[in-house]
């Protein structure tokens, strides 16, 4: 292989797939928990802290993984951050997980009896 075929090899290897970052933001049950919360409204990251039970600094850092992802968007105003769900097909994907679920849970039951 020449040089510059190299050289091509590495720089399609080296990117990833898109899809890798909504699924690693989607790996954490209180990412989850909070795109359901903002289903159908726009919310503070602030009025999160005690819904959640966690402390302003993790929940700052779940927010900035799902706007990494494209999962949500910002607006501030004053000196509070509102997000909201940046494309609402993402509970399409969470429906069809969950029904995924269950279909596994189903032939597990299947096997026990």
């Amino acid at each position: 292989m020449t040089e510059g075929g190299k050289e091509v090899k590495k720089i399609v290897n080296d990117i990833e797939d898109p899809r890798k970052d909504i699924f690693s933001a989607l790996s954490c049950g209180r990412r989850i928990r909070i795109l359901e919360i903002m289903k159908d409204k726009e919310v503070c990251g602030c009025d999160l802290i005690p819904i959640l039970q966690i402390d302003q600094s993790a929940v700052s850092r779940h927010l900035s993984i799902l706007k990494r992802a494209g999962l949500v968007e910002s607006r501030k105003q004053g000196v509070n951050v509102y997000y909201k769900i940046a494309n609402p097909r993402i509970f399409e994907l969470l429906s069809l997980a969950s029904e995924i679920i269950k279909e596994r849970e189903k032939k597990l039951l299947e096997k026990l009896k």
